[in-house]
């Protein structure tokens, strides 16, 4: 049984807002750890470097001096003393503490005369370009003139590296909810790709019952050995015949063409040079008066295949009348434009809503409102044009609101512009 577009929905939602509750998870466990890892350091460094400063400063008399250490930074360690810091004692136990207390990371450190205001001593675990000066913003007003400085440049870096299992583990996790949202994307696109080519199937059935049934009572009235005796009932089923065989084929070529697109290099275009308000002008002699011509182009020839731009024409207007359920108003309007050939079929049917305007170009979408057999057709009539277009090298346009009709515009480019003589009206009925 399929699945309702409501219960879709829904599964939808829950799914998105599943992924974002894991990833938020995610993200938030890793943050808490390197959290905590930091604090960690942060305390790791302030014993290590009050260690190193009771050593540093400890006078012969064995008596301890006062030690400050001071936070200038996440990075940025001050430490006052309340004695003289001797250069050799302070590379000495500095490399050691970090080593005992585990900080195995690249520091700087040196020594500041706080009545020059300047480092008259620096040093580091590694070739460094010299310590850098905190800013004044952070810099303390130290309560002795002995104090010295470290910082870890690469504390970050250093804090991050000891997160690698939880950010492997995080990254499985992403990586397994990746792949499950692509199954899930791949399962809605193959039950919408089913959905749409089973209601292909049925409207196909549908559309090809009308021409069949007619073709079928043309032969029955033409069998009669009666029908000889009344010529021109026998012509108007010849004709009937002729019409619906044409629908038929174009139908086919319509489907087959779609078809093909899917492949590459599956169709060939032969163009020739074609005057379109000729066609224009044979298209309305098969429709009613509902069919209004408007050929303001002084310039209307083009280089086009034959076949399927009278296809594409067929399908444009087919398409206005189909959805035009009521008095229908169809304009065909023309210009020239910038070099170019401008084409306008304008209706006043139901329109299209926004959120539909960007899929009616798929091969066997239909909008939902016109998703019954009250509207006939495949789903491939835009399909179809818009293939052709773009196998043109052609621009196609749509402008629509739902209750105020579509207009769909088709601009075909003309290097050589020349003033022709429009084609007279009374044109001899061929059939396109």
């Amino acid at each position: 049984m399929p699945m309702s577009r409501m219960t879709t929905r829904i599964l939808i939602v829950l799914s998105v807002l599943s992924i974002v509750g894991i990833v938020s998870t995610q993200v938030y466990w890793v943050r808490k750890a390197y959290e905590v890892r930091e604090r960690q350091f942060l305390q790791s460094v302030t014993k290590a470097l009050s260690e190193v400063a009771r050593r540093v400063a400890r006078p012969e008399t064995g008596v301890p001096v006062g030690v400050q250490v001071v936070t200038l930074s996440p990075s940025y360690y001050l430490v006052n003393l309340d004695a003289p810091i001797d250069p050799r004692k302070l590379d000495f136990y500095l490399g050691a503490e970090l080593e005992i207390h585990q900080i195995l990371t690249t520091f700087e450190y040196g020594i500041y005369d706080n009545n020059a205001g300047k480092i008259i001593y620096e040093n580091s675990s590694r070739e460094s370009n010299g310590l850098a000066q905190p800013s004044k913003a952070v810099k303390p007003s130290a309560s002795s003139p002995y104090y010295f400085v470290v910082r870890f440049p690469n504390q970050i870096q250093y804090l991050t590296q000891q997160l690698d299992n939880w950010i492997l583990a995080s990254m499985i996790v992403l990586l397994i909810t990746s792949f499950f949202v692509y199954l899930f994307y791949r399962m809605l696109t193959q039950k919408n790709q089913s959905e749409d080519q089973r209601e292909f199937i049925n409207n196909m059935t549908h559309e090809l019952q009308t021409p069949i049934a007619s073709i079928k009572i043309a032969a029955d009235v033409l069998s009669s050995p009666k029908i000889v005796e009344q010529p021109e009932r026998m012509l108007k089923f010849v004709r009937m015949v002729q019409e619906e065989t044409q629908r038929l084929q174009q139908q086919v070529e319509t489907v087959l063409t779609v078809a093909r697109s899917d492949k590459k290099g599956a169709f060939t275009l032969h163009p020739v040079a074609i005057d379109m308000h000729e066609l224009l002008y044979r298209l309305a002699e098969r429709h009613g008066d509902y069919l209004h011509l408007e050929l303001d182009a002084n310039y209307s020839i083009v280089q086009a295949d034959r076949m399927h731009l009278v296809n594409v024409l067929g399908n444009l207007v087919d398409n206005a009348v189909k959805y035009t359920p009521v008095n229908p108003h169809i304009r065909l309007i023309t210009r020239n434009e910038n070099s170019q050939f401008v084409l306008i079929v304008q209706d006043n049917g139901i329109g299209i809503a926004p959120e539909h305007q960007s899929h009616i170009f798929n091969a066997y979408y239909r909008a939902p409102d016109a998703s019954t057999h009250s509207v006939k057709g495949f789903g491939l009539g835009l399909s179809y044009v818009q293939k052709i277009v773009k196998a043109h090298h052609w621009k196609l346009t749509l402008s629509s609101a739902p209750g105020q009709g579509s207009s769909f515009g088709i601009r075909i480019p003309q290097p050589i512009v020349q003033p022709i003589r429009k084609t007279s009206l009374n044109l001899k009925n061929d059939g396109l």
